[in-house]
């Protein structure tokens, strides 16, 4: 049942389980004693015991005065205030350390596993079990197992204090128990599978989120944000019902338990009545004379009351076992799946080391396959590298350049045939001597969150400032870094969403100076460049090819013609090499690679041009009323109170309350049940007695407590299934808001915040408000309801009882509560933080792994989460430790109360042994009625973190975008215009300022300039993403603002510089530009851009998978497939930002020529951002920015 490497992975857990076991069990023995020394009191009353004779009756002798019962009452509650002290600490200190060693231990694999992790595991599934995952196994450990234990030993333990006074009742309390251990042992078998895919559902609509989320900008751009949103609601409404059936499954244990559980309570309660009314005799005592163990003794009053005290008791452990079923089955669940990757085989790493100084690459027969294709991605590849050589290696998209560059980097692994560094097999190498000899730049290197200074540093720890300085100014970035407040101490967001395409290419390259490898790898490293950086960071190349091994993988072959060498590379085979002079005198591919960019050259403008067209220039308002400026969009609302936090909460139930009655009203009927049942009992005994309360007779009062014990399970279940019902519907709806408010802030909002922060929200923090939904609200009507109905049987009994037990229920439901949450005042807000910013950590740290890896940053990361998960666990003991406290509270409470109630009966009843017996059923009472309000004590432990989750959502949805969509003018398209148009990022200087443009009506634009000019911000505002802070931006002579979206989205469309994929079939990439098209229409897009051969090629065609993050594709066939998702757009304005920046030359070619087509065939406008040269030909006119 439990995986026994989590003891050996974690040492100390084993001996922290069993002390909150031991705790627990020192918590029953006080319990026991409690309910020895009421005997002991009440049982005086009866005229047929004495407080002796009653000592004797339950085998205990000694004094009985008032002194002794206040030490022993003191005792007994202090005894129970630190043995559920220590009980909570033990189990927080136990799951903190496992979640910790798991943590750890989680991220150690993917070092070890190394940057080709995600081909074995999706990022968002490793955020989940970094997460959510080891926060079920924290469960696991803090309750489940400590439990198990203690349910074990529980029914023993009473059964020995049973035992002696009466062994028929005993023996039928043990009896029974075990029933419950055995249905939570059946269901566990035959539920295994439905919780697998409970989880599964769950990180699944994780897993969708996530791809929906970073993709949200494409999402909006096609007018399919809708479809997605369709789609989340679907996932979250699919979780839902697999939850409700895992519910079910629960709740059906739990009525089986409840009706064993108070069942046997009253089989005990029945047994000890009977040996009482019989004294003591057996029906079998005569015909089977070696059981006379089960005689006797006689069983007197106190006996009898006693066994009603403590006969629930006896179930009771066993029965909170079973209400951590889900949490078992949950951690187990995680568990396998944690121990699955954790089983995943190491990266193979040998032990040879390099030698210092220049190193050269040699490859011969090389041939690699991805595991999930058929198609090998190289094929006998046979080429040599020489140190302090510059190598460039060239070919169309997707002939093996990157993954030849990824092999020599040691990003992925298991080729075939020989690839040596330096004479050494590169399967030879460690670990270490493999990642500080090579270093690699790509399209898409990742910079962490945090700071410029601290991501170079993590290439060279020691750089100094003039060090640092010296590699950005090598990659000619060094302006961009002075030119801002920070300087080098610049914050950097996730996913660099602060900087340009082009100054994150460069901030990668300046890292990778400074990592000074002997063998350096530029793959597009310059894709995103402005021709003069490219220039200058080409120059830079050519000056670390004097000392260094540097190949170069580039699509421009323009770059090539200088290099020492050319390796052409075909369909994964290498198939020239040469210099340009060598390979152009050939006449091979190379030379019509070469030649294809005359061909560039010719494609030029369209045939039929009619040129460019604009729109008569529109008179606009320059100053654009109800703009937001950015004081107002970053204006922060006023923190909700708890109390409007509450209401608010309450107001989301909505048509669902009548799902809210129905449960307050069957938990109401359950806890009253439960509550009677053992005051029932007392009614038997006395009317045993001849003191019938309420003129019940011993038959009435055990029909009755029958009847209790069989409503009981039948209750809980409606109440239970109610509330979650109800809850989980809530859930779902919340969910489909929280998508709804990412939609509206997206994308200019969502840029700096964290991906894994919103994971959690969407999973975490919305599973959290289940405690409000389906844990507190009918908890509070039901403690209020049973309090009334207590209040007013105790006025009927004795009124003096009814004013101590709501004294009592004011305490512990009210007064304890109310200073627990003050005393707990942030603590939920500093772990819902906390949570998050681990999961932002985590998720930026496995989207750049293969850096850490690289630079050797391993353990100093491992740290930094270490760190992070120190701090949470810090905040988490904070709350055990004063939910520990106050939990403590209410059992001295409960201590303290039970004795009170005791004495008042003896001293209440002055001899009259009607009132004795209503005095002793009245007590019965007070001593049963703690369940439902001691439920509302326990609740500010659990809300701190729940009304913090909730803060955090309505924050988000409550957050005002950037822009209102609220327009309703539909135009038809006739151009844009920009005037005067002044736009900043935040408080920042502008971007743009003064900015007078016209975007044609029909022809090609294009715009070129440096990299950080605002082009990309260019075309994001007339895409809407923000509006200027000075100035307008109009479609056809209207205001952006005053424009509907739909129409808008309709009649513009945009590629950026990352075309996003998500983690679906190339079809369906393809379908979310134009949901209805055919696979003719998809076929002849593909075609339009270049990329048809290579899809048929394909064992699925276009119903191959992408990959997470289209990590299956080279990047040039990742841009193809957005340019062909572009083509499918049935658009008058499409705007392009470096269409071609990672595309060869003779694709550029066709590319260049599908748009052309696109101007003629549609009449459309085209808006053209890039760096080239080659690409503006085609361009009608061309604007420097």
């Amino acid at each position: 049942m439990v995986d026994k490497r989590l003891f050996s992975l974690v040492p100390g857990v084993r001996g922290l389980v069993v002390g909150k076991i031991i705790c627990l069990w020192i918590g029953l023995v006080a319990d026991i004693a409690l309910a020895g020394a009421v005997t002991v009191l009440v049982a005086s009353l009866f005229p047929q015991a004495s407080v002796r004779g009653a000592l004797r009756s339950i085998g205990i002798a000694g004094p009985s005065d008032v002194m002794l019962i206040a030490i022993a009452t003191l005792a007994i509650a202090v005894v129970r205030f630190l043995a559920h002290h220590f009980a909570t600490r033990l189990g927080t200190e136990a799951a903190e350390r496992v979640k910790l060693g798991l943590r750890s231990e989680l991220y150690r694999k993917m070092l070890r596993l190394g940057p080709s992790y995600a081909q074995r595991a999706r990022t968002a599934d490793v955020v989940q079990l970094t997460g959510e995952g080891v926060d079920q196994i924290q469960s696991f450990f803090e309750l489940f197992l400590p439990q198990l234990g203690f349910a074990i030993l529980a029914p023993l333990t009473l059964f020995a204090a049973i035992a002696p006074l009466n062994m028929p009742t005993a023996v039928v309390l043990l009896v029974c128990a075990p029933l419950i251990i055995v249905i939570v042992g059946a269901i566990a078998m035959t539920t295994a599978k439905t919780f697998k895919k409970y989880w599964g559902k769950y990180t699944d609509m994780g897993s969708v989120f996530l791809d929906d989320l970073q993709g949200l900008e494409t999402l909006k751009t096609f007018d399919a944000d809708a479809r997605a949103a369709e789609q989340m609601h679907k996932n979250a409404e699919d979780f839902r019902v697999m939850t409700m059936r895992v519910l079910q499954i629960q709740l059906r244990s739990l009525t089986a338990m409840d009706v064993v559980a108070y069942g046997g309570a009253a089989a005990g309660i029945g047994t000890a009545l009977w040996q009482y009314v019989h004294q003591g005799h057996t029906a079998f005592a005569a015909s089977a004379p070696f059981l006379h163990v089960f005689n006797g003794p006689t069983l007197g009053v106190a006996g009898v009351l006693f066994v009603i005290l403590v006969s629930v008791d006896f179930f009771l452990p066993l029965r909170q076992l079973g209400s951590y079923f889900h949490v078992a089955m949950n951690g187990m669940t995680s568990t396998k799946r944690i121990f699955a990757l954790l089983d995943e085989p190491d990266r193979a790493y040998g032990d040879r080391r390099l030698p210092r100084g220049a190193l050269d690459v040699t490859a011969r027969d090389l041939g690699f396959t991805y595991a999930e294709s058929n198609t090998p991605a190289l094929r006998d590849v046979t080429l040599s590298m020489p140190a302090r050589s510059l190598t460039a290696v060239v070919g169309e998209s997707g002939s093996g350049k990157s993954t030849f560059a990824a092999l020599i980097a040691g990003e992925i692994e298991g080729y075939d045939g020989a690839l040596r560094i330096g004479q050494v097999e590169m399967r030879d190498l460690s670990e270490r001597a493999l990642t500080s000899a090579v270093s690699i730049v790509g399209a898409r290197s990742h910079l962490f969150a945090g700071t410029l200074r601290e991501n170079l540093l993590m290439a060279r720890p020691g750089a100094s400032e003039g060090e640092l300085r010296d590699a950005l100014a090598r990659a000619h970035v060094l302006d961009m870094v002075d030119a801002h407040p920070q300087g080098l101490d610049m914050r950097i967001e996730q996913d660099a969403a602060n900087l340009s395409g082009g100054q994150r290419q460069r901030v990668a390259v300046a890292r990778a100076l400074l990592h000074d490898a002997p063998i350096m790898i530029f793959d597009e490293a310059t894709s995103s460049v402005d021709a003069e950086s490219e220039r200058l960071i080409m120059r830079t190349v050519h000056e670390l090819a004097e000392r260094k091994t540097v190949i170069l993988v580039t699509h421009r072959l323009a770059d090539a013609v200088d290099t020492n060498a050319i390796a052409v590379f075909d369909h994964g085979a290498c198939v020239e090499t040469g210099t340009h002079a060598e390979l152009m005198a050939q006449g091979g591919q190379y030379a019509a690679m070469f030649r294809a960019q005359a061909s560039v050259e010719q494609v030029g403008r369209r045939a039929r041009n009619r040129g460019i067209a604009y729109a008569p220039a529109p008179a606009l308002d320059t100053v654009e009323h109800g703009v937001k400026q950015p004081e107002s969009v970053n204006t922060q609302r006023a923190p909700m109170t708890t109390f409007q936090l509450v209401r608010r909460l309450l107001g989301q139930v909505g048509d669902l309350r009548p799902l809210m009655v129905l449960a307050c009203c069957f938990g109401a009927l359950g806890h009253l049940a439960a509550t009677f049942l053992p005051v029932f009992g007392v009614m038997a005994l006395c009317a045993a007695a001849g003191r019938p309360v309420w003129g019940l007779s011993v038959g009435w009062s055990v029909a009755l407590m029958v009847v209790c014990a069989l409503i009981r399970g039948a209750m809980r279940y409606c109440e239970q299934y109610m509330n979650h019902n109800l809850a989980f519907r809530l859930l779902a709806l919340f969910r489909g808001r929280m998508f709804a408010a990412l939609r509206r802030l997206a994308p200019a909002k969502l840029a700096g915040k964290g991906k894994g922060d919103l994971i959690s929200m969407v999973t975490t923090d919305v599973e959290l408000l289940e405690i409000f939904f389906a844990h507190t609200i009918s908890p509070t009507v039901i403690a209020l309801a049973t309090t009334v109905v207590y209040a007013i049987a105790l006025l009927f009994l004795s009124p003096w009882f009814a004013v101590l037990l709501v004294v009592a229920h004011l305490l512990i439901g009210v007064a304890v509560p109310a200073w627990f949450a003050r005393a707990l005042h942030g603590v939920g807000a500093r772990i819902r933080k906390q949570s998050a910013q681990l999961d932002d950590a985590v998720l930026d740290d496995m989207r750049g792994l293969g850096q850490i890896i690289r630079f050797g940053q391993g353990r100093e990361r491992l740290a930094r989460i270490d760190r992070r998960s120190r701090a949470l666990w810090g905040q988490r003991v904070e709350l055990s430790a004063r939910n520990g406290v106050f939990g403590g509270f209410d059992h001295v409470i409960i201590v303290v109360v039970t004795v009170c109630a005791a004495l008042f009966a003896v001293c209440a009843s002055r001899g009259d042994m009607g009132m004795v017996a209503r005095n002793v059923t009245a007590m019965v009472l007070v001593v049963s009625s703690f369940g439902p309000t001691l439920a509302l004590s326990a609740l500010p432990a659990s809300l701190t973190q729940t009304f913090a989750s909730a803060r955090r959502l309505f924050a988000l949805v409550d957050e005002e975008p950037a822009v209102e969509e609220l327009g309703t003018l539909e135009p038809e398209y006739n151009g844009m215009r920009m005037e005067q148009v002044t736009f900043a990022y935040g408080a920042r200087t502008p971007v743009l300022r003064d900015v007078t443009l016209d975007v044609p009506v029909s022809g090609i634009l294009g715009l070129q300039g440096p990299s950080g000019r605002g082009k990309s911000t260019l075309l994001k505002l007339l895409m809407r993403y923000w509006d200027p802070q000075q100035g307008v931006v109009a479609l056809s002579g209207d205001a952006l603002p005053g424009v509907d979206a739909h129409t808008r989205r309709r009649l513009q469309t945009m590629m950026s510089q990352e075309a996003y994929l998500f983690d679906g079939t190339i079809a369906s990439n393809l379908r979310i530009a134009n949901e209805q098209a055919g696979d003719d229409e998809l076929r002849e897009a593909l075609r339009k851009a270049s990329i048809l051969p290579l899809i048929e090629s394909l064992p699925q065609g276009m119903e191959t998978p992408v990959g997470e993050l289209g990590g299956r594709l080279s990047e040039g066939e990742r841009q193809r497939i957005g340019l062909a998702r572009m083509f499918l757009r049935h658009a008058d304005l499409y705007l392009f930002d470096e269409p071609t920046s990672r595309l060869d030359a003779l694709n550029e070619a066709y590319i260049l020529q599908s748009i052309n087509e696109l101007v003629s065939e549609r009449d459309a406008a085209v808006v053209l951002v890039s760096h080239r040269e080659s690409t503006m030909k085609i361009a009608d006119e061309v604007l420097h920015m």
